[in-house]
């Protein structure tokens, strides 16, 4: 029996890792912290972003599109920054890092 209990408990770790893969996300640093000012207020602007990933899960295309539609929210526009490992959840372990700059001046007809 003891033979037969490691695998079958190997195999259902991994089942339930894999229901528990998330989906990349805006990180907000301190976000619950109700000492934060604008705690519970829309964002007005943003000059940086942090999206948490699982680079199996989501592509580079997928990724900066997230931080092209969230600057965008606020006329400006993604610039990659850098990307770290180890400081998100186990689920999602990288940190992409985005400065939101003003969007070039349209020119003029």
């Amino acid at each position: 029996m003891p033979r037969v209990f490691k695998p079958v408990a190997l195999l259902l770790f991994l089942v339930v890792l894999a229901a528990c893969e998330r989906e990349a996300y805006i990180f907000i640093p301190n976000e619950f912290d109700r000492g934060r000012p604008g705690f519970g207020r829309e964002l007005t602007d943003r000059s940086e972003l942090q999206i948490c990933y699982n680079n199996q899960t989501i592509t580079p295309q997928a990724l900066l599109g997230m931080a092209a539609r969230e600057c965008g929210r606020f006329g400006k526009r993604a610039v990659f920054s850098h990307h770290e490992y180890g400081e998100c959840p186990l689920m999602t372990p990288a940190r992409a890092h985005f400065r939101c700059a003003a969007s070039p001046a349209t020119p003029s007809r």
